[in-house]
């Protein structure tokens, strides 16, 4: 199972916030994974790319939904790819109405639930890959940033990259990678499809 995409959370009936993730990386690793001969499940958010309808999707827009859906698939799956950019809030109080936009509003945030740290005492033998997205931090900040999610989650392999690199960014063609485990594998910037390749790679020396 792979998720992609960001997700959506809502202010009230017609506003939100969400952010810039594309699915073109989570798409590249379905792909690469439907050619390996992959029994797949795609739980995916909002994207810029088309999903081919050829997989097997789950469309979902907020947190909650992504939580929902993931936990639900997660008990039939031999390997979790969380490819998704969650939200890390979302709003306390929720308007079922447009709000009035003629004064000030404040906004009242709180932490969304991580899926990822429930997947492991739900399958306890499956392999869990995370991602973790940082900004202009130096490289040893992002693999401390990987290994503590390695800790805290419970993740085999953490894929890590600092999207303020130039052609790395949210919605990018191209990308930069951390491949986190036991040790640390650089993936030199090159297409989504490429990095996807040797995220399977690896995957596959570890199951």
């Amino acid at each position: 199972m792979i998720s992609l995409g960001g997700t959506y959370e809502p202010i009230d009936s017609v506003r939100g916030i969400t952010n810039k993730s594309s699915g073109k990386m989570g798409l590249a690793l379905a792909r690469e994974a439907y050619i390996r001969g992959a029994d797949l499940t795609l739980i995916v958010a909002n994207v810029s790319v088309e999903i081919p309808s050829v997989f097997n999707v789950v469309r979902v827009e907020t947190g909650k939904q992504m939580n929902d859906a993931v936990l639900e698939n997660i008990p039939d799956c031999d390997i979790f790819i969380s490819a998704a950019a969650v939200s890390d809030f979302e709003f306390k109080d929720k308007s079922d109405k447009k709000i009035d936009s003629s004064s000030s509003l404040f906004l009242n945030l709180k932490p969304t639930t991580k899926i990822i740290r429930q997947i492991k005492k739900i399958n306890p033998d499956i392999f869990l890959v995370g991602f973790k997205a940082e900004f202009n931090i130096s490289r040893q900040e992002i693999i401390d940033c990987a290994r503590k999610q390695i800790v805290d989650a419970g993740t085999d392999l953490v894929i890590a990259n600092d999207i303020s690199k130039e052609n790395c960014q949210f919605g990018s063609d191209n990308n930069e990678v951390l491949i986190v485990g036991d040790e640390v594998l650089t993936i030199p910037l090159a297409s989504k499809r490429e990095v996807a390749k040797s995220i399977f790679d690896v995957i596959s020396t570890k199951i």
